[in-house]
């Protein structure tokens, strides 16, 4: 898909992390965890800069603030631009290793997408905000060498959070960049397209019909297509493909497009493409 993720092979480190947050840390790893506070304790001073370190044990310099925008809920669409550094200047990690695509994923889903301080630290910040953290291991890339990254290693971040789009919001931006009519919307975000003319009636609920599909994400990155047999009103289907059979025609064409809570909600659907939580999804359909 176009929404390029943080492959770096080590975000299961994160795991290690949140474990070393609730006292189950080994004693070298409580000792590598001390020498960590010191070693940022000391950038900091050295470096005079103005940080604050919150109760999770995070430090954070806000660079730029926005007080008055928006902060990103649980589910929405992020785009982040960051840069991660050891505290001797080695560039560890960048969004920038793919300059043709930003890097979006589903705030509130950081693991298995960003590292755990990264998700800490966007949670308190405001679209437009950047700010530098400073992370002991636990929250970074944990007490395993990974590539040019030490065991238990310290590490700075440079994060700029660019947008927060609510599920709602990726699906106005779709349809406007599209230039579609809408034929019909629903209360929750259910919205059909019709793309040619037929009259009669619609299915509506207890009809066996075969549908011609293809599932794409709302970057048009193709998911899958076939052709399904569904009874509607059967719970055959996921509830937004089975609510927009419902309202079609025999011999009828539409493209729907539907929030995650008519989709898969916040779950993560693997497959050759696969769907990450919370995502709105787009359909062509077609009653055979």
């Amino acid at each position: 898909m176009k929404s390029n993720f943080l492959k770096l092979g080590m975000l299961i480190a994160v795991v290690v992390g949140m474990a070393a947050c609730n006292k189950s840390i080994e004693n070298n790893d409580e000792e590598k965890l001390v020498e960590n506070e010191r070693q940022i304790e000391k950038y900091i001073a050295d470096s005079a800069l103005t940080a604050t370190r919150d109760s999770s044990g995070l430090y954070y310099v806000v660079r730029k603030a926005n007080p008055t925008a928006k902060t990103p809920k649980i589910g929405d669409k992020v785009n982040i631009k960051f840069n991660g550094y050891l505290l001797n200047g080695t560039k560890v990690v960048s969004s920038e290793n793919d300059k043709s695509l930003p890097f979006l994923y589903p705030f509130g889903t950081g693991l298995g997408y960003v590292l755990a301080g990264m998700e800490l630290s966007i949670n308190r910040m405001r679209v437009g905000e950047v700010n530098t953290i400073f992370m002991t291991f636990p929250f970074a890339f944990g007490s395993y060498a990974q590539g040019n990254i030490p065991a238990h290693s310290a590490l700075k971040m440079n994060i700029e959070l660019v947008s927060s789009r609510t599920e709602v919001e990726q699906i106005d931006d779709f349809l406007t960049k599209k230039q579609f009519t809408v034929s019909e919307r629903t209360s929750d975000n259910l919205v059909i397209v019709r793309t040619n003319t037929v009259t009669g009636d619609t299915l509506g609920v207890g009809k066996s019909v075969n549908v011609k599909y293809t599932l794409k994400l709302l970057d048009d990155t193709k998911v899958q297509e076939s052709t399904y047999s569904i009874t509607t009103g059967t719970n055959g289907a996921i509830a937004g493909f089975d609510r927009a059979v419902r309202k079609m025609r025999k011999g009828e064409k539409i493209i729907t497009v539907f929030p995650s809570s008519l989709g898969y909600g916040k779950q993560l659907i693997n497959g050759t493409v696969s769907i990450p939580p919370y995502s709105p999804l787009q359909y062509e359909l077609e009653v055979l």
